[in-house]
């Protein structure tokens, strides 16, 4: 039993790290022309991928599941809220821009990043009386 759960961390790592090196090289690609920042490159985009990626479970991790305790509708605004708030900060820091281009460069990622999340949290099957 013990393999099995090393195993699946071990996956979940590789899988993680595959689908964070996909989402750096489209946030390079969104900083480059939507941003207009210049000194964002691949590596300083995976590091702001990586670096939101902790904030956000640090602050998920902190509210628990109280974040559920308002509806799922509010559930999906405050997690928008925390991404957007971590893309925008870390983007800003670790590009070395403005905060109007972090903002640009992150709005598209952030809106697919919520859109996604709302849609396969609109999947689960409600429970019937």
């Amino acid at each position: 039993m013990q393999e099995l759960l090393v195993g699946l961390g071990f996956l979940g790592i590789i899988v993680f790290l595959i689908v964070s090196v996909i989402g750096a090289l489209i946030l390079w690609l969104l900083a480059r022309t939507v941003g207009k920042i210049s000194n964002a490159g691949f590596l300083n985009s995976w590091m702001v991928i990586l670096t939101s990626s902790a904030a956000v479970s640090l602050a998920l991790k902190v509210i628990g599941l109280s974040i559920l305790s308002n509806g799922l509708t509010m559930a999906i605004l405050t997690y928008g809220a925390i991404l957007a708030a971590a893309y925008i900060i870390m983007g800003k820091l670790i590009w070395k821009s403005t905060w109007m281009q972090s903002f640009k460069a992150n709005l598209v990622w952030i809106l697919l990043t919520v859109a996604g999340i709302a849609y396969m949290l609109s999947k689960i099957p409600t429970p019937t009386v």
